[in-house]
């Protein structure tokens, strides 16, 4: 009696980011990131969906009803060493077509797209004042008057 264990895939940040971009409409694969909230909100990839790991079994049939659907998993650095589980339990509940995030939201990141100008449009609106170098900051041994820092 053989006890084989289904395979599990991994995604390239790459593979996943030329997805996005041919898939930009109609998306026939779907992210799901089940990091803990603080590290979900610290980052994550725009559009994906947050369900956490320990929520990941009673919600994930509820949000994705679909499941012959691709799905890529985000792993977090802890959870890496339960892999194993988390592909058990996805496949028990039906789903089949299971891919995880190679390097994670780290590597993602590192290749990602970033949008700053919402933060850029904040700064805009405040009262921007640069540092202004007083006398007491002036190095007196430097010719040209260096600030100490």
């Amino acid at each position: 009696m053989s006890n084989t264990q289904p395979e599990i895939k991994r995604i390239t940040c790459e593979h996943l980011r030329t997805l996005e971009r041919q898939q930009a409409d109609t998306k026939e694969h779907i992210v799901v990131d089940i990091r803990d909230l603080a590290d979900y909100e610290a980052g994550h990839i725009e559009g994906s969906l947050h369900i956490p790991r320990r929520e990941l079994s009673a919600n994930l049939p509820s949000l994705i009803p679909e499941k012959a659907r691709r799905v890529v998993v985000i792993l977090g650095p802890t959870h890496e060493e339960e892999i194993e589980d988390v592909h058990a339990k996805l496949i028990e509940a039906g789903y089949g077509n299971i891919e995880y995030l190679a390097g994670g939201i780290d590597r993602y990141c590192e290749i990602a797209d970033v949008d700053v100008s919402d933060v850029i449009e904040d700064m805009k609106d405040t009262d921007f004042v640069p540092a202004q170098h007083h006398e007491s900051d002036i190095d007196p041994e430097k010719e040209d008057g260096e600030p100490l820092y």
